[in-house]
């Protein structure tokens, strides 16, 4: 199983936490390995392929909305667009 680099490090910090083994690791996966393929290509060999699904991914146009750096603000845009959902 391949994991994008920021998935990966989040998962190696839970791993060096030494946790008992009866405690569960659960991890969310931020993003597919194919979006850092020379990163995930340079720790593993292989170069990693887009799905088909988001196979123009690379060639869409980049969205994003700037927040302020304010927990209250951040958990009222989450929520305003979970509603929505």
């Amino acid at each position: 199983m391949a994991l994008d680099p920021h998935t990966a490090i989040g998962l190696a910090a839970a791993h060096a936490a030494d946790l008992p083994h009866e405690v569960a690791i659960v991890t969310l996966a931020t993003a597919h390995p194919a979006k850092f393929p020379d990163a995930v290509e340079r720790a593993t060999g292989m170069r990693p392929l887009l799905p088909r699904r988001v196979g123009d991914l690379f060639d869409r146009e980049e969205r994003y909305d700037l927040l302020p750096n304010d927990l209250a603000a951040v958990q009222a845009y989450i929520a305003e667009r979970a509603r929505a959902a």
